[in-house]
């Protein structure tokens, strides 16, 4: 365990010293700007009974993102937006590339993209609007990921890192006091992904309609590209967000098939007392319908604190799903079409540090977890389908034996873990 901390440290620092900016690409023609750009994120990842055998803490080393970004305009009415990425190279010693098209927006603004009011139509692969957490940049998250436990339904294989091909508008208005974007996407399509298997799936190829509107109360967050989880302001910002998305039998649950339903609002507040120091939080709520005993039907909520203090922000962030309680269809066996509830709740408390070596082009995160029922860290994340094996602790133990097992359940023992990142853009 030491050591492998030593070695994460030396990967760290090793690499901090690179971060830049983007390059400006020189092209030879009037009104046009290309830009070009790295992102790199280094991941350790240190889960309590996390070894094969169930009883040590596990050691993963590994590529969390490596994105090329090309981005720029043409004019002031036409923008446009595409990024490679390789995602979880090295992660469980798996070196499989990954890369792929990950974004790829052309916008066209028609009155122009920068100024108090704009609109700007979209179209491509975007990410899906169904919550401030999927448009928030990555690079600038509250904790090292956000809160992926708690965005439900979103099959991998159909929402690749919560995108999908569409088309919408986004923009801001009454002098950056409102933002929106919304619009179709294609989502769980009939003969493709989890469909491809499953023709009950949208058998009439439904489009997915997602959107939100944030009400800046404070301050202004408008004139991006994404939200951000700390904007190193020098007035103080309040925000509220509403959002949601729907698309028709896009979810299987053990009853059938069920619409695809998800509705959030996010709070965000920061507050500079100086340039040197500010107070950062947020609160998050969610309803997802995914059908009757499923288990990503439920309530989930997330609230974050930080404060920044010139270049460190301590943080405490915690995390919390529970699906509904399942009724059955009389005459029915209830086990079929229950078994799903509560198998996925959560319950998880995150706690960190982030240091700025030159904002959020260049920082390290260093967090600590403990893990309680579903999570992304600890090993109830450790499947035989991505590392190859699951911890002895997960498998199924006879209640003469003292071992307590260790699964996404909450009556299973809450688990710890620590993970760092080095995030750079140059």
């Amino acid at each position: 365990m030491r050591a492998s901390w030593k070695a994460c440290l030396l990967i760290s620092f090793s690499v901090a010293p690179f971060a830049a900016h983007a390059v400006k690409v020189p092209i030879p023609v009037e009104g046009v700007n290309v830009n070009f750009g790295i992102n790199v994120q280094t991941h350790a990842l240190f889960n309590e009974n996390g070894t094969p055998d169930g009883t040590a803490w596990s050691t993963d080393i590994f590529m969390r993102r490596t994105r090329l970004v090309f981005n720029g305009d043409i004019t002031r009415y036409f923008w446009f937006f595409i990024q490679v990425e390789n995602t979880n190279f090295g992660k469980f010693a798996n070196f499989t590339s990954r890369m792929i098209f990950q974004d790829a927006v052309a916008a066209w603004a028609p009155t122009g993209s920068t100024g108090n009011d704009v609109l700007l139509i979209e179209a491509g692969i975007l990410r899906v609007p169904s919550s401030r957490g999927t448009i928030t940049n990555v690079n600038n998250n509250f904790t090292i990921d956000g809160h992926p436990d708690l965005i439900r339904g979103f099959n991998a294989n159909n929402f690749n890192a919560n995108r999908s091909i569409g088309l919408e508008v986004r923009g801001w208005a009454l002098e950056k006091k409102i933002g929106f974007r919304g619009g179709v996407f294609e989502g769980v399509r009939a003969g493709q992904g989890a469909a491809a298997t499953d023709p009950g799936l949208n058998p009439n190829s439904v489009p997915l309609l997602a959107g939100i509107v944030q009400f800046n109360l404070l301050g202004s967050q408008e004139g991006g590209f994404s939200y951000e989880a700390l904007y190193f302001s020098k007035v103080p910002l309040l925000s509220l967000s509403l959002a949601g998305g729907w698309q028709s039998n896009a979810v299987r649950v053990t009853k059938g098939v069920s619409d695809f339903r998800t509705a959030s609002s996010t709070a965000f507040f920061e507050y500079p007392f100086s340039e040197e120091t500010e107070v950062v939080a947020s609160l998050i709520g969610y309803r997802h319908k995914m059908g009757t005993g499923s288990r990503d039907s439920g309530w989930a909520f997330g609230a974050d604190l930080g404060y920044r203090w010139n270049w460190i922000r301590p943080y405490a962030s915690y995390e919390y799903f529970s699906s509904d309680d399942c009724v059955p269809i009389a005459g029915e066996s209830t086990g079929p079409q229950c078994n799903q509830a509560h198998t996925a709740d959560s319950r998880n408390f995150r706690t960190g540090l982030d240091f700025y070596i030159n904002r959020t082009l260049n920082h390290l995160m260093i967090e600590f977890s403990v893990n309680h029922g579903m999570s992304g860290w600890g090993p109830q994340s450790i499947t035989a389908a991505t590392a190859g094996y699951v911890p002895a602790s997960l498998d199924p133990i006879p209640p003469s034996t003292t071992r307590r097992p260790i699964n996404t359940l909450l009556s299973s023992p809450a688990q710890k873990s620590i993970l760092m990142q080095w995030a750079l853009v140059f």
